[in-house]
């Protein structure tokens, strides 16, 4: 627990066992604090526990209806002490509701009952993508890619594919998918899913774990959450009727087979399965290329029921796998052995060949490396004007010598060709070693953090977002670029799903994925954590747990749409650590923001992520709600 600059506050054992009074005049109160999600699949896990006060017996745990396995499922153990968990396995079949209790040993007195539905897939089906990138402590470079779909059917029985690759030995191309499951809250829309491979290099004994957060019916934020690695990424349902046709822009982020820092971004047209007019940048380990093109790629047609194809020729790797979402929007992963890259490609509609630096308007942008040795962040917003642009930003840095630097007020030029390629280059000096980063615009019509969202921003959209990569020799990052179109504080209320990805230099990542409350002066909620390879420093690795937080939201006062969360109390694991963030928040509209660690907060690591509004409830319950407001 020497993490420098960790707030770690161990609290006293017991404080809650057993509360003054003597013997049996002690007033014997039994509630459950760590409730399991709203839906859970039939043979599915959930760690709970109960705080018992006035004794310190403890409780034991019972389910209705019928107190068995297979009615209602089963407590391992079964009697726990108070604020220690146990794990509930529900029963084999989906049974629908059911209660579980928690009894006082002592004089049985029982708590409110916390409610649960054992049901198949939380009312979701359907094809669904997904890509992570993390890190695993298992191979010498630690960084790794996944990327595969899923198909859930109505009765919540599940099959798919995955690619997997970490560069360091262990290269998995199209692993199927034999069986799984996933389970939610509706109301929250946190839950989890598990990916059933057999192949013991991937996950636990061939099963992955991941937690996920849905931001609605279609769109998922989501992290590996077992002990074998722990990454973030998307999942997103998929058209796969969809055929990838016209401009796109694209990006991949990665590390090669020695750990170098690898990433990539450009621009290419796609006809039947020819790829064409290809213009890509790299920065290799801080070796920048710009300008090269593609040799002659080609882009097969997915050739299965999960919506997955290659792409080839293009110079970057020899074989790049791809997974539809929808017309617009591929997830990318490579699977050569000799590097592991993942990312995305996105369309670029009928502003492809049309764009100019008027595409791009006000944004806002984020960037952050994703390797462990050498983790940065930047994250701020622009204004352009002509061929020049003006604006604030933040960039973190916990390498030694480099640091932070908070709301700089930054300058530059920018270009933006008819093709999509472009650059965006910071003169005024004020972001350390961030000064070039490569940008390639999109449709304007697509959320590229949400692609199925077709409202926001909309069809009636002109200006253009982008994929980025930072071009500098010092560091290398990958991110996104976001039109800002919202920048009213009234704006950023409700409920939110978030993530973020932490990184602590020469150490390694945890990532989180959970839900929040935004109201005025506060941002709080919970989630699940993930750090297999206790960068924490915690008394042990937390993995798939769950935590919460709670913060003070105050807007800058300064840069309209620029917010500080000062301090975030991160309550890790069982609740007997506190630790203390700073973040800074940017905020594109009220539906979608970005935030990054303030390295202010003196913690030595960055992160970086997504805050994206949800709209709730989720799955059947979110039609059966539809039903009766239209029979109203």
């Amino acid at each position: 627990m020497n993490r420098k600059g960790l707030s770690i506050i161990l609290f006293a054992l017991g404080l809650t066992a057993g509360c003054g009074g003597s013997g049996s005049h002690s007033i014997i109160e039994v509630s459950i604090s760590q409730p399991p999600p709203g839906i859970i699949a039939p043979n599915n896990s959930a760690s709970i526990a109960a705080t018992i006060t006035g004794t310190k017996t403890g409780v034991t745990w019972s389910c209705t209806p019928g107190n068995t396995a297979t009615s209602c499922g089963s407590f391992n153990p079964s009697t726990t002490l108070s604020g220690v968990t146990t794990v509930y396995t529900a029963p084999p079949t989906a049974v629908g509701s059911v209660a579980i209790t928690a009894t006082s040993v002592k004089d049985g007195t029982p708590s409110a009952p916390a409610n649960v539905q054992i049901s198949t897939s939380g009312g979701l089906s359907g094809n669904y993508s997904f890509y992570l990138s993390g890190f695993d402590g298992n191979n010498k470079n630690g960084i790794y890619s996944l990327a595969g779909a899923v198909s859930i059917a109505v009765d919540g029985t599940l099959t798919g594919e995955e690619d997997y690759n970490d560069a360091g030995g262990i290269t998995l191309p199209d692993v199927p998918i034999s069986s799984g499951s996933l389970s939610f809250s509706p109301t929250t829309g946190l839950g989890s899913l598990t990916l059933v491979t057999g192949n013991n290099s991937l996950g636990v004994n061939g099963t992955q774990t991941l937690a996920l957060n849905f931001v609605n019916n279609s769109h998922a934020l989501i992290i590996q959450a077992d002990a074998s690695a722990t990454a973030s990424g998307s999942f997103d349902l998929q058209n796969l009727a969809s055929t990838p046709a016209g401009g796109f822009s694209f990006v991949l982020s990665g590390a090669g087979n020695t750990g170098n820092s690898d990433f990539f971004g450009g621009v290419f047209t796609v006809s039947g399965s020819s790829v064409s007019n290809g213009m890509y940048d790299q920065n290799i380990a801080g070796s920048i290329g710009m300008g090269k093109t593609f040799a002659t790629a080609t882009l097969s047609q997915p050739a299965d029921g999960f919506g997955r194809g290659t792409l080839t020729g293009t110079g970057i790797g020899n074989t790049i796998a791809y997974y539809i979402v929808g017309p617009e929007v591929i997830r990318l992963i490579d699977v050569d052995g000799s590097r592991t890259l993942v990312g995305s490609a996105f369309g670029q509609g009928a502003s492809a060949g049309n764009f100019g630096n008027g595409s791009v308007g006000n944004s806002v942008f984020s960037v952050q490396s994703n390797l462990a040795g050498i983790p940065f962040g930047a994250i701020g917003q622009i204004v352009p004007s002509g061929t020049n642009f003006s604006g604030v930003a933040d960039v973190n840095e916990p390498d030694p010598g480099v640091g932070f630097a908070d709301a700089q007020t930054i300058s530059g030029t920018y270009s933006i060709a008819t093709n999509g390629y472009g650059s965006l280059n910071i003169t005024s000096a004020t972001l350390g070693p961030v000064s070039v980063l490569g940008i390639y615009a999109t449709d304007p019509t697509l959320n590229l953090n949400d692609p199925n969202n077709t409202t926001s921003p909309g069809p009636g959209s002109i200006l253009a977002g982008a994929v980025v990569v930072d071009l500098d020799t010092d560091v290398a990052g990958s991110g996104v670029l976001v039109p800002q179109t919202d920048t009213a504080t009234t704006s950023f209320a409700g409920n939110y799903a978030l993530g973020l990805q932490d990184l602590v230099p020469d150490t390694g990542e945890f990532d989180f994925a959970g839900n929040a409350t935004a109201a005025t002066g506060s941002l709080s909620g919970a989630g699940i954590l993930n750090d297999p390879a206790d960068v924490l420093q915690t008394t042990e690795p937390l993995v798939n747990s769950g935590t919460s937080f709670t913060s003070t939201l105050v807007s800058d006062g300064v840069d309209q749409g620029r917010y500080l969360l000062d301090p975030i109390n991160v309550i890790v694991g069982d609740g007997a650590a506190t630790i203390t963030y700073q973040a800074i928040v940017y905020q594109a509209n009220g539906g979608q923001l970005l935030w990054m660690e303030n390295g202010a907060d003196g913690n030595d690591s960055v992160f970086t992520g997504l805050i994206q509004q949800q709209t709730l409830p989720l799955g059947a319950a979110a039609r059966k709600a539809a039903v009766k407001k239209t029979q109203k």
